[in-house]
C-alpha cells in the first residue's frame, strides 16, 4: 500500500515536472473562413520575450511549457490568446476594417516614432473642457491657452500648423477665426474620443504636407464584440467653474451594417485659479454625430461621419474679444477594401468638407465704450485622399496614392466709433464705421502625391522609405490697398513645389526595438502667416502683418529611438535633432516705419512674420514597471532645446523640461491613479520675439479614484490640483482687455477643484 501511494506521488511529481518543462510547440494558424494558411502572424509566449512568426503555409514552431499561453497577433486579423497544449491548429478571424487609424502596430513593421494613447474617459474621474486637454498626460506635448475652449496641444519645437492634426485618419477642420478662438480640437467631443495617435516627426509622407508631428483623434467604431444595441450615458461635475458636461451614445451593430449617435452639452463657468484670481472662462456647446457604416463583405467598408458643434457665451480671458456664436460641421465619406488580389492589397478612399462659422465681438470688453467691434469669419475646407496597398512580394509593402487640401476663408471686421480722440462722443447717427478684409478672402490648394514602402529584410530587419512631391497655391481675392503698398503688386497669388522624404531603419529582437530615421517635411505657409494685416492674432499684444514672399519651412530631423519589454519593465528612449531651414517666425519691426500699428497702444509696431534658420535638440524616455498584476509605475520626461541661428537666440514659445510620474492601481471592479506633473523653469527667451519674462517652475498633483458598483456602471472622481498650486504654462497667453486683470498678467490654471463622472453602458 505505502509502495502504491509512494509510485503514484512520484508519478504526479514527474507529471508535473514534465507538463511545466520547456518543450517545442508546433502549430498551423488558418483563415476562420476560407480555411487558408496566414503568413506572417506572430506568435508570442505572454509574460516572456519569446516570440516567432508563421511561414508561408501557416506554420510555427515555438519553445514553451505546456502551460504556457501564447499570443497570437496579425495585421489584418483579431487577437487571440490559446493555451500552448492547444495550439496546434487555431483559427484566426478577420478585423472589422478600421477606417479611421494611420498608426498600424504589427511586427516587424512597427515604428517606435508612432506611439498611441489609449482614453478612458470614466477612469479620467474628471471632463475635459476641450479634446485639447487629452493630451496633457501625454509625453513631451504641451497645452497654448488663450481661454478654456481656445487651446492647443504643442509638440516639441511644433505648433499651430507645423502639426497636422487630423480626425479619424483624414478629415480636418481648420480654424475661422484669426486669433484662433475655434482650434482644430473644439470641434470634436472629447469622449467620443477613443485614442490619440502620435508621428513624433516627418516619419512619414503618407497623410499629407508635413513639417513636424502628425496627430489623429480616433473616434469610437463599433467592433464584433458589440453587435446589436448598445449604447451609454454619461455625466460629469466640476467643483471648480460649477462645469456641467452630459452626454450619451447609441449605436446599432450587425455584420453588415452599424450606425453609431453621439451627443453632448457643456456649461462651463469661470475658474479661480491658485491665486484666489477667478478667470473668465465660461461657455456653453451642444455637439452631435451619427456615424454609419456598410461592410459590403467581410473586406470592405463604407462610411459616413456627420457632426455639427454649436457654441455661444465663449469667454475668451487672453484674447481681446469674446465669441457669441462658433458653429460647426464636417462630413466624411471613407471606404476601404483590403486583400483585394495577391497583388493589391488595399484600396483607401477618404473624402470630407468640414465648415466653421465664427463671430468675435468686444461686447462684454471694456473697449465697448470706446468701439463697437464686430468680426463675422468663416472657412470652407475640402479634401481627399486615395491610396492603394502594393504587394509586389511577400516581404514588400508599398503605398502610393494622391491626396488634397482645399481651403478657403473670408470675413469682415466693422468697427463702431463711438468716442472722439478727446473722450467726447460721437453723436450716434455721426459715427464713424470702418471696415477691412480679415483674410482677404484668402485661399490656399495643395495637391499632393506619394509612395511610401516598407521592405521586410529579415524576421528582425525592415526599412521604410517614402518620398511626396506637394503642388501648393495661394491667393487673396481681395487685398487692402495697405497691403499692396506695402508689399507692391503681384503678392495676390503664389505657386510652389515642395518635397518631403523619409527613411527608416527598424531592427526587433527578444523584446528589443532599434530605429534610426531621418526624415525631410516641408511645410508651405499658412494664411495667417502669408495674409493677415495688421490684426492682433492672441499671440500677445501685437498687431500681426503677413509676408507672400515667405519660403516653405523645412525640417530634417534625426531620431534615435530604442525600446525594452522584459517580463516586468517596459523602459524607452527618443533623442531627436532637426536642422529647421526657413522656419517661420515673426519679429516686432519697429527698424521700419510701415509697420507701425493701425491701433495707437503701447505696442506702437507691428510684427511681421519671417523665415529664419533653426535648430531644436532633445530627447523624451519613459519607465514603467509593473509592481504587481495590478499595480504599476509609470514615469515619462521630455526636454527641447530649440535655437533661432538667424538671431543667435532660442526660438519663442518652447516649452521647457517636463516630466510625470505615476502610481496606477486597477482591478475589474476598481482603480486609483495617482499622479504628478513637473515642470522646469523656462528661462530660453527670445529677444526679438519680445519674450521678457522667464516662467517659473512648478509641480502639481492630482488623484483619481473609481468604482464598478455592479455591471455596467462606472463611477470616477478625481481631486485636481491638490495642492492648490498656482502655476501657470510658458505657452499660456497673457490677460486681453478684461476688467479684472492688469496687462501682461498669463492666465494661470485653475486652483484646486473635484469632480465625479459616472458612466452607464448598455
Amino acid at each position: 500500500m505505502k509502495k502504491t501511494i509512494f509510485i503514484s506521488v512520484v508519478f504526479t511529481l514527474l507529471s508535473i515536472i514534465l507538463f511545466a518543462q520547456d518543450r517545442t510547440i508546433d502549430g498551423i494558424i488558418l483563415d476562420k473562413q476560407t480555411k487558408s494558411p496566414i503568413v506572417e502572424v506572430t506568435v508570442n509566449v505572454v509574460g516572456s520575450n519569446k516570440h516567432t512568426v508563421t511561414d508561408i503555409d501557416g506554420k510555427f514552431s515555438i519553445i514553451a511549457s505546456n502551460e504556457a499561453i501564447l499570443e497570437i497577433m496579425h495585421l489584418s486579423y483579431n487577437s487571440v490568446q490559446v493555451p500552448a497544449n492547444e495550439a496546434s491548429e487555431i483559427y484566426l478571424s478577420l478585423k472589422k476594417i478600421s477606417l479611421d487609424e494611420i498608426v498600424i502596430k504589427a511586427h516587424p513593421l512597427d515604428d517606435i516614432s508612432h506611439s498611441v494613447v489609449v482614453i478612458d474617459d470614466a477612469k479620467k474621474g474628471s471632463q475635459a473642457r476641450n479634446a485639447a486637454e487629452l493630451f496633457n498626460d501625454i509625453a513631451g506635448f504641451s497645452i497654448q491657452k488663450r481661454s478654456a475652449t481656445a487651446s492647443e496641444p504643442s509638440f516639441r519645437a511644433f505648433k499651430y500648423e507645423q502639426m497636422n492634426i487630423k480626425y479619424d485618419g483624414g478629415t480636418k477642420v481648420v480654424h475661422a477665426c484669426p486669433n484662433r478662438m475655434d482650434p482644430t480640437t473644439a470641434h470634436v467631443i472629447p469622449e467620443e474620443v477613443s485614442k490619440i495617435e502620435v508621428i513624433k516627426g516627418p516619419f512619414t509622407v503618407r497623410y499629407g504636407q508635413n513639417f513636424g508631428a502628425i496627430v489623429n483623434l480616433v473616434t469610437r467604431t463599433p467592433t464584433p464584440e458589440n453587435y446589436g444595441f448598445h449604447g451609454n450615458v454619461q455625466s460629469g461635475f466640476e467643483t471648480n467653474g460649477n462645469n456641467l458636461m452630459a452626454g450619451a451614445q447609441l449605436q446599432y451593430a450587425t455584420e453588415k451594417y452599424d450606425v453609431t449617435l453621439t451627443g453632448e452639452h457643456r456649461d462651463f463657468d469661470d475658474y479661480t485659479d491658485g491665486n484666489g484670481v477667478e478667470t473668465p472662462a465660461s461657455f456653453v456647446t451642444d455637439s452631435y454625430s451619427i456615424k454609419a457604416g456598410y461592410n459590403p463583405k467581410n473586406n470592405q467598408r463604407l462610411q459616413i461621419d456627420w457632426r455639427q458643434k454649436f457654441g455661444k457665451d465663449i469667454d475668451h480671458a487672453g484674447l481681446p474679444m469674446d465669441s457669441p456664436k462658433d458653429d460647426s460641421y464636417s462630413l466624411g465619406i471613407d471606404y476601404k477594401a483590403q486583400k483585394i488580389s495577391d497583388m493589391i492589397n488595399s484600396l483607401t478612399i477618404k473624402s470630407y468638407l468640414s465648415y466653421v462659422e465664427h463671430l468675435m465681438t468686444n461686447h462684454k470688453r471694456p473697449s465697448f465704450k470706446m468701439m463697437d467691434a464686430q468680426t463675422p469669419v468663416n472657412a470652407s475646407t475640402y479634401g481627399g485622399r486615395l491610396e492603394m496597398g502594393l504587394t509586389p512580394s511577400d516581404n514588400f509593402l508599398l503605398y502610393v496614392g494622391v491626396d488634397a487640401d482645399l481651403i478657403e476663408r473670408g470675413g469682415e471686421r466693422t468697427r463702431v466709433i463711438k468716442l472722439k480722440p478727446d473722450g467726447t462722443p460721437f453723436p450716434v447717427d455721426a459715427r464713424p464705421v470702418k471696415k477691412d478684409a480679415v483674410w482677404q478672402d484668402a485661399s490656399s490648394s495643395d495637391v499632393g502625391l506619394f509612395t511610401e514602402g516598407t521592405y521586410k529584410l529579415s524576421d528582425k530587419w525592415a526599412l521604410t522609405s517614402g518620398v511626396r512631391v506637394d503642388f501648393v497655391k495661394a491667393q487673396i481675392d481681395a487685398p487692402s490697398a495697405g497691403f499692396i503698398e506695402k508689399y507692391g503688386t503681384g503678392v495676390d497669388e503664389v505657386s510652389e513645389n515642395t518635397i518631403s522624404g523619409n527613411v527608416s531603419l527598424k531592427y526587433r529582437n527578444n523584446g528589443t526595438q532599434v530605429q534610426l530615421a531621418y526624415g525631410l517635411g516641408t511645410r508651405s505657409a499658412s494664411m495667417i502667416e502669408r495674409y493677415i494685416y495688421h490684426f492682433a492674432i492672441g499671440s500677445d499684444s501685437y498687431e500681426y502683418v503677413g509676408n507672400p514672399f515667405l519660403t516653405p519651412e523645412k525640417n530634417n530631423q534625426f531620431e534615435v529611438a530604442i525600446l525594452h519589454r522584459k517580463g516586468k519593465f517596459n523602459v524607452g528612449a527618443s533623442v531627436f535633432y532637426s536642422i529647421m531651414k526657413d522656419y517661420i517666425s515673426a519679429i516686432v519691426r519697429d527698424d521700419d516705419d510701415r509697420f507701425t500699428t493701425i491701433f495707437k497702444n503701447p505696442f506702437s509696431h507691428a510684427k511681421q512674420y519671417i523665415n529664419v534658420d533653426a535648430n531644436q535638440i532633445g530627447f523624451d524616455a519613459y519607465f514603467n514597471y509593473k509592481i504587481t498584476s495590478e499595480l504599476e509605475f509609470l514615469s515619462d520626461i521630455a526636454y527641447t532645446k530649440a535655437t533661432n541661428e538667424t538671431y543667435d537666440e532660442p526660438l519663442a514659445q518652447i516649452a521647457p523640461l517636463n516630466a510625470h510620474v505615476g502610481l496606477k492601481f486597477e482591478k475589474e471592479l476598481y482603480w486609483f491613479d495617482l499622479r504628478a506633473q513637473f515642470v522646469a523653469e523656462q528661462d530660453q527667451l527670445s529677444a526679438s520675439f519680445k519674450e521678457t519674462v522667464p516662467t517659473p517652475s512648478y509641480t502639481t498633483f492630482d488623484v483619481r479614484v473609481g468604482i464598478e458598483p455592479f455591471k455596467n456602471l462606472k463611477i470616477g472622481a478625481a481631486a485636481l490640483n491638490i495642492f492648490d498650486e498656482a502655476y501657470y504654462s510658458h505657452l499660456n497667453f497673457s490677460f486681453k482687455n478684461t476688467v479684472n486683470n492688469t496687462v501682461g498678467d498669463r492666465i494661470y490654471e485653475p486652483g484646486r477643484s473635484f469632480s465625479i463622472y459616472a458612466k452607464y453602458s448598455f
